[in-house]
């Protein structure tokens, strides 16, 4: 027996540090490939809100101001104003309150204490806006009566359209509005005979109608990406505060805006005399207008008497605003007719987010107080379908009928047959056994079976009875 010679060979040294090289500068080239050709590029991916910012509305107001060092807390109810505490933190002297949807829902209680928390120091921020409520009911918000403000009534030109409806409307018209240009100048056809002046007419028009579609396209791709967001379609509110040289600008446009029955009118909004000679050194044109003046003012006078309302000046008593300040004791109201504009969606569009900081109290805590109170699901049902719930509960009422049971016992029917002769064989074998006669069953059937055993082994009856049960027990 031979054995087999190795079939396996070793590397040298010198094999082996040219084979790491070679990898060595493999691994080199790649990576000089890798660097030359790799394009670093940086992209921001929106992955829209946080589970934080969709479970509260103003978590960027409340960012927002404790960047500024003012803590900010949203409660997702108003039993703050009951207990002036909320989890172990008590309400502040000098805290801010801002009411969300608390529109014709403070009762008398929470007044009383609320406006008594105000004149020790306290700021509050209301609105005249409740999604949960609206015009429909008859009740009446005691703090605004309480200031003189009532919410503008729904004029018939206003637009009640749905909020996704009236979007869809904008979008529609975002898209189609620059063709509305083009589709209202006239068509240049040219006539059958053109001259050498027409030429040039036609290449003009060409021209303002590229330099249209150009800019039409420009404005398109310029708008920015919160255009519709922040509405900036709309005129923005300007609203004067003291100590800023500009007015504030806010979206307002978005609801309704109320009335301010006790304004005052500055003195140079007062009429002044248009005609040269209604001038104080005219004695008979002073006398003719007062004339006319008490004239006005009986006439006046009657028309309300009449009507059986006393009649606001709307340049004197009246005047529609969006937002109104009021000093109260050490305290401040402040009243908007929207207070939606401190959401996550709309705080940091045109001056929203600085407005908040202007109104708010620095020293103190912010409380956002989102008021939930809803109509159960019944009421709404029943203010918005009445006549399809009154439906549904006939025809509940019409399928229970016809479900229901007559009065009186379930007849039932009994169905006559012949029984078979096993069932009288099992019901005579129960008789028999209840009447204790089972040593008869046992014998009966102890015998059928030694009938059986006897007709397949004959010879086992002459055996001796141990041989017999001996040759049982095998089977």
């Amino acid at each position: 027996m031979t054995a087999s010679p190795n079939t396996t060979k070793k590397l040298s040294v010198r094999q082996r540090w040219l084979l790491l090289g070679t990898i060595v500068l493999a691994l080199l080239c790649a990576g000089y490939w890798w660097y030359t050709g790799l394009i670093w590029e940086e992209k921001e991916i929106d992955l829209g809100y946080s589970k934080e910012a969709k479970q509260n509305d103003f978590l960027a107001a409340e960012i927002f101001l404790r960047k500024h060092g003012v803590q900010a807390t949203t409660v997702k109810n108003l039993s703050l104003l009951d207990n002036h505490s909320w989890r172990n933190i008590k309400l502040g002297a000098q805290d801010t309150i801002v009411i969300i949807n608390g529109y014709k829902t403070l009762t008398q209680e929470r007044y009383d204490s609320l406006y008594e928390w105000i004149e020790n120091g306290g700021t509050l921020i209301t609105s005249t806006q409740n999604p949960f409520i609206g015009t429909h009911t008859e009740e009446e918000d005691l703090l605004l009566n309480d200031f003189g403000i009532e919410l503008t009534p729904e004029e018939k030109e206003s637009d009640t359209r749905d909020p996704f409806e009236k979007l869809a409307d904008e979008l529609e018209d975002a898209v189609e509005g620059n063709s509305g240009e083009d589709e209202d100048e006239p068509e240049q056809t040219p006539a059958p005979e053109a001259t050498a002046a027409e030429p040039a007419a036609d290449s003009t028009t060409e021209n303002k109608k590229n330099s249209a579609e150009q800019k039409s396209k420009k404005d398109q791709t310029e708008r920015s990406k919160d255009y519709y967001r922040c509405s900036l379609k709309e005129a923005p509110t300007e609203i004067d505060f003291a100590g800023d040289d500009k007015p504030l600008r806010f979206d307002f446009s978005n609801t309704r805006p109320f009335i301010y029955y006790n304004y005052a009118a500055p003195a140079d909004e007062a009429p002044s005399p248009t005609d040269d000679s209604e001038t104080p050194n005219s004695e008979s044109a002073t006398a003719e207008q007062e004339e006319n003046s008490t004239a006005d003012a009986n006439a006046e006078e009657a028309i309300a008497k009449s009507n059986g309302t006393e009649e606001k000046q709307h340049h004197v008593d009246e005047r529609r605003e969006h937002l109104a300040s009021f000093d109260v004791g050490e305290g401040s109201v402040t009243v908007t007719s929207d207070n939606y504009i401190w959401t996550n969606q709309r705080v940091d569009c045109h001056d929203h987010a600085y407005g908040l900081w202007q109104l708010v109290n620095p020293k103190g805590r912010v409380w956002f107080l989102v008021n939930q109170d809803a109509p159960s699901l019944a009421a709404l049902l029943w203010r918005h379908a009445s006549y399809g719930v009154l439906a549904a509960l006939i025809a509940l009422a019409l399928w229970l009928w016809a479900k229901s049971l007559r009065f009186g016992p379930v007849l039932a029917i009994e169905q006559t047959g012949r029984r078979s002769l096993a069932e009288h064989i099992y019901a005579s074998a129960m008789l028999l056994w209840r009447k204790q006669e089972h040593p008869q069953l046992l014998q009966l059937l102890r015998r059928e079976i030694l009938d059986r055993i006897n007709e397949q082994h004959p010879n086992l009856s002459q055996a001796a009875q141990s041989s017999q049960v001996e040759f049982l027990q095998e089977l």
